[in-house]
């Protein structure tokens, strides 16, 4: 395993912790599709929530939030579609939440960004 991969999967795990301590329940860890992998899937309550999971060792630029960017935002949407398609879930309500680590501090972005109205979740 890389560097870069135990460091993911240590910021995967943190972030599953946290979410699961505020409330969250973690049904699926990578989810793998042809456009990218959804690092935690979770519900809250009646919400499906998927979550991208930033980690940095460090403060750093780009930051960790900055490092979504919409092309990382589209390829995360059609990995959504994707999940909601296998496992028959059209018409759930949905979320895309960001956790963001960064020089050992936990960041939570509910609602994070929302999907284009083209997009059939």
């Amino acid at each position: 395993m890389n560097p870069e991969s135990s460091l993911g999967a240590q910021g995967e795990s943190e972030a599953a912790r946290y979410l699961e301590k505020n409330g969250l329940r973690v049904i699926s860890r990578h989810f793998q599709t042809r456009w990218g992998e959804i690092d935690l899937i979770c519900r809250d309550q009646d919400l499906l929530v998927f979550v991208e999971v930033k980690t940095r060792t460090l403060a750093s630029h780009p930051s960790a939030a900055e490092a979504i960017t919409p092309a990382k935002q589209k390829r995360f949407l059609n990995a959504a579609l994707s999940y909601i398609k296998k496992h028959r879930l059209e018409g759930c309500a949905l979320r895309f939440d960001v956790v963001l680590i960064e020089a050992g501090r936990v960041e939570w972005i509910p609602s994070a960004f929302e999907a284009p109205n083209y997009y059939t979740l």
